[in-house]
């Protein structure tokens, strides 16, 4: 049996019934449209900021990997498993971590490293180490002993700056790994290797202002300086290799409060630039005015957002929400232009309003859509 469908019915059911066939194409192709760009600007933003975020992970787990050396960096020169050194245990505690700023390139710990070596008590690692990458600010011997079975031990409390370039992508939503990089300063690999201590440890009291830590580890590579520093009695071409200790903690922001506070000043923009489609094509004065205002806003907060981390070519978390953000304003305003032409040059007030709920309904749910998938990719 065939069901006849009335036309009343049939008016009902059909999107912006009193359009002709072809605006109403135009509409349903303009939506397309709009969801085409939302769909780019997601799948771009989400697969930088996604491999990033595996890249860091794969990085961490390498440089707390014995073996393993991390891509961009030389691989050390090989080194025998005998020979005349003298093994060296290190342990490290951070006790504290005093600063810690992406935007300087920075971290500042303060730790208790110790040493515990059997033969020449004028070996002294204690005396003799070095934090990498780091300035010293404070070096203090704590406790030492030497036992009557030529044993030593020595404990050492220490507060440095260390240099940290941070990777910025996914700020503010951002994870790092801060490390301490500890060689001795005198004595390469032949002469002096370090052991990893299990006694190495983090304390419960150690803080970071807007991050949760995550927990540490540690581990020993070795290091090659690739010169002979100028040194007369060197063999050209034979490197100096060292015995380097690593002790990383791992770091991760604490949910999405700083990400709110930073944007809540774009998302007011935002919901400015997108309520100004509720006013029709004839108010033409007051929509550019709320536009215009929603763009300022959204470059105000942009100098804001910029403001957290170091100048760089890398499009990051931050710069993918502001983009989205003025994209968005932009073409507001090129729909409004549209949407005016409609009204006054065209003298169609319906295709006008009806252009405008495409739009404002398309554009805040791509907006949405796009800016939840942002964070969750970070």
């Amino acid at each position: 049996m065939i069901l006849a469908t009335s036309p009343r019915l049939r008016l009902r059911l059909t999107p912006w019934p009193n359009l002709s066939p072809r605006r109403r194409a135009v509409l349903l192709g303009w939506l397309a449209l709009i969801v085409v760009l939302y769909m780019a600007i997601g799948a771009w933003g989400s697969g930088v900021i996604r491999s990033e975020r595996l890249a860091a992970d794969a990085s961490h787990a390498i440089r707390l990997t014995p073996g393993l050396v991390e891509h961009g960096q030389t691989p050390p020169d090989p080194i025998p498993e005998s020979g005349d050194f003298t093994p060296v245990t290190v342990g490290l505690y951070l006790d504290g971590i005093e600063a810690v700023s992406v935007r300087d390139s920075f971290w500042s710990p303060t730790f208790y490293i110790w040493f515990r070596w059997t033969g020449d008590r004028d070996l002294a690692p204690g005396a003799n180490f070095r934090v990498i990458d780091a300035r010293t600010d404070r070096k203090e011997l704590v406790e030492e002993f030497h036992g009557p079975d030529n044993s030593h031990y020595q404990r050492w409390r220490v507060t440095a700056r260390v240099t940290k370039f941070f990777n910025t992508t996914r700020v503010p939503l951002d994870g790092h790994m801060l490390n301490i990089y500890v060689e001795d300063g005198r004595l390469d690999a032949s002469r002096l290797r370090y052991v990893a201590d299990p006694a190495t440890n983090l304390s419960s009291r150690a803080r970071i202002s807007g991050y949760d830590i995550l927990g540490g580890a540690q581990v020993v590579k070795t290091h090659t300086y690739r010169t002979t520093y100028g040194d007369p009695r060197a063999e050209a071409g034979r490197w100096r290799t060292f015995s380097m200790f690593t002790y990383g903690v791992t770091i991760q922001r604490a949910g999405m409060g700083v990400y709110i506070k930073i944007f809540l000043g774009l998302f007011a923009g935002m919901a400015l630039a997108l309520t100004s489609f509720a006013l029709r094509a004839s108010d033409a004065g007051p929509r550019f005015s709320m536009l215009a205002g929603a763009y300022f806003g959204a470059v105000a907060n942009s100098y804001l957002a910029g403001s957290l981390i170091p100048s760089s070519g890398q499009f990051g978390l931050v710069e993918y929400v502001t983009f989205l953000g003025m994209f968005t304003i932009f073409f507001s305003l090129i729909a409004t232009i549209v949407s005016i032409y409609i009204w006054n040059i065209l003298a169609d007030k319906e295709y006008s309003r009806a252009f405008d709920r495409v739009t404002v309904l398309a554009t805040a749910t791509g907006y949405v859509v796009v800016n939840l998938v942002l964070p969750l990719s970070a």
